[in-house]
């Protein structure tokens, strides 16, 4: 097992509990947009949350995509390369898309949580590792 192996199944331990939060968190987003009366509160600390776990993804997801070309397992190589698979396909995409929601049912009441920087993020990391999605 070569540094680069090593790194990146670091990072792939690491991630099962990332995951497993920002999977839990998307799961409350989506509980949380789809009541007609927004907990501010909630939302808040929601997205105070969120913020923390993708800032881990976004670190692991550097690690990853500057070792991936020079790990030499191949069942890490296809696990790293089926986890940003999954998070480019559904987990960025649809926190994406449930911040957008969210951010434009707090703007109609009047609130700014400042998530277009969130979105904007996600779209910078998902551009970063887009080239890695085969």
């Amino acid at each position: 097992m070569n540094e680069s192996d090593t790194e990146v199944s670091r990072v792939l331990f690491e991630f099962e509990t990332v995951i497993e939060d920002h999977t839990a968190y998307l799961d409350e987003l989506e509980n949380l947009i789809v009541l007609s009366e927004i907990d501010l509160n909630k939302a808040t600390r929601l997205v105070k949350r969120m913020r923390r776990v993708r800032k881990e993804l976004l670190q692991g997801l550097e690690i990853i995509n500057e070792n991936i070309d020079k790990v030499s397992d191949l069942k890490i190589k296809e696990e790293a390369l089926g986890l940003i698979n999954y998070l480019i396909v559904l987990g960025l995409k649809d926190e994406k898309e449930m911040l957008n929601t969210l951010n434009q049912n707090l703007k109609n009441k009047g609130i700014d949580l400042d998530i277009e920087k969130d979105i904007e993020q996600i779209d910078k990391i998902m551009n970063s590792i887009a080239h890695l999605n085969f």
